[in-house]
């Protein structure tokens, strides 16, 4: 039996059941639910905001929230509302999360996004990686968006159940309840597709990420040249911080290039074009050394050989300057080599078995198809058959897709991923709140008293358009 409820409040009733489809997704979008509902005399009809569960058989299938609701003609004078709901997701993107982390456990920095940004979550099925992430900084993302970002990074997926539980896994350990083979009847037989591309393969991927920060001295900087007593400017390697410049052992002043006048330096410095420049020409063999905290730009390469030989070589380049370290460039690279480096392989199958969740692992065994292979769910969506149970269109793959979502998602959060946010940066606040007033305005209207008479002079002078001839 299916069952809707608005918190504890029964609404199945008013269901038109036939509308229903609830549409559940992994990690890359969000879980949703739609129905129509009929608006009949003593009915409950759900409000924006409220909280909307999904049952079947006293299972609790979805947990969300309404946020739309359409007002329709369902016929004659009957009113009704196309109902949408999403996850409990929505509740979880109320703060943006601004934060960097470092040589931590994935279980711990999840733990901690979701004891600082959010509220009413639990973490009890997050969890833990048995290794550390190198490093990963959020510029303003949203909490979903942190999370999905983290799991891209490590290959992992996530999700939040009905219960406002986080789950957060390496997909290989989630296990589907049941298999399917050619007899054991958990599918519908004809509705079992499989297929095969190679459309979105990657077996080489680049990784331009930040700078990060190593310091050279004297004696380490590659940033040495001698003066022939003519060139002023000198290229740099890198651009540094705290920069010191010798010459022939004697430290110079330095100016900021384009800013500082050239009389009150020895030399002019440029940060963004890496040289820098005397401000008057040093005599000929001299040695000139440069040197401090070099911003060396973080490059990251992984290939997969084996691909490569079976298809030929596909790279990809990623630029994400919110990366500040080597190594985690090299686990955004792997991450990506692991879902992309394989030929895809598609199905899809209709059951009305229950169980089935998205990110476990389906084990398709079939003789007619010489196939015995895992598959990852990506997407359920069930319609109802009646009000008694659902029937369930189940989506499958055995390796990475770029799907549309994902194109979008990119291009949003592209921007958010390639500003630099310093350690150091200043919040300016700006609250805003309601504030009534009233104001009260006073008119005097002064007039003569009647009756008017004729002339200049009396008690009651003559007004013009007023007076009248006794």
């Amino acid at each position: 039996m299916l069952q809707i409820k608005i918190d504890s409040t029964d609404i199945s009733s008013s269901i038109d059941w036939t509308s229903l489809q609830w549409t559940q997704v992994l990690t890359k979008e969000v879980d949703r639910l739609e129905f129509t509902i009929k608006k009949t005399s003593g009915k409950t009809i759900p409000s924006l905001g409220d909280e909307m569960y999904l049952f079947e058989d006293g299972e609790k299938l979805f947990g969300g929230v309404l946020v739309e609701r359409n007002e329709k003609i369902l016929g004659g004078v009957l009113m009704g509302y196309d109902c949408k709901c999403k996850d409990f997701s929505q509740l979880l993107d109320g703060q943006l999360v601004v934060k960097k982390y470092a040589a931590q456990d994935p279980q711990d920095i999840v733990e901690d996004i979701i004891s600082t940004y959010t509220s009413g979550f639990t973490t009890t099925n997050v969890k833990s990686g048995g290794f550390n992430v190198a490093s990963i900084k959020f510029n303003y993302d949203q909490v979903t968006q942190a999370l999905t970002n983290l799991a891209d990074q490590i290959g992992w997926d996530w999700y939040v159940d009905p219960d406002k539980d986080i789950h957060f896994f390496d997909e290989e350990t989630e296990v589907a309840p049941f298999t399917l083979t050619d007899t054991n009847g958990n599918f519908e037989w004809p509705s079992l597709e499989l297929n095969q591309t190679i459309i979105n393969l990657k077996n080489q991927v680049f990784v331009r990420g930040g700078d990060y920060s190593k310091t050279f001295s004297a004696i380490t900087t590659i940033d040495v040249y001698k003066t022939d007593g003519v060139q002023v400017t000198f290229p740099l390697a890198y651009g540094y911080t705290n920069i010191t410049v010798d010459l022939d052992g004697v430290a110079q002043t330095i100016g900021v290039d384009q800013k500082d006048e050239p009389g009150t330096v020895e030399v002019l410095y440029n940060f963004n074009e890496k040289f820098i420049r005397f401000t008057s020409v040093p005599t000929t063999g001299l040695t000139v050394k440069i040197y401090g905290d070099a911003q060396i730009p973080i490059i990251a390469s992984v290939r997969d050989q084996v691909s490569i030989l079976t298809y030929g070589l596909f790279q990809q380049a990623i630029i994400d300057k919110s990366i500040s370290s080597v190594s985690e460039a090299q686990s955004r690279a792997k991450a990506e080599l692991e879902k992309y480096s394989e030929n895809v392989w598609e199905g899809r199958f209709k059951t009305k078995q229950t169980g089935l969740r998205c990110g476990q692992r389906l084990t398709i065994t079939s003789v007619i198809r010489s196939l015995d292979k895992k598959f990852k769910i990506t997407r359920i969506i069930g319609k109802a058959r009646g009000s008694d149970h659902l029937e369930y269109q189940v989506y499958l793959l055995a390796s990475g897709q770029v799907s549309f979502t994902d194109i979008m998602v990119g291009l949003l959060t592209q921007q958010n991923q390639n500003v630099v946010i310093a350690d150091n940066e200043v919040l300016q606040r700006l609250e805003t709140f309601p504030e009534s007033m009233t104001l009260v305005e006073v008119v005097t209207v002064t007039k003569g008293i009647r009756p008017y008479t004729w002339g200049p002079g009396g008690t009651n002078p003559f007004r013009w358009n007023f007076a009248t001839w006794a």
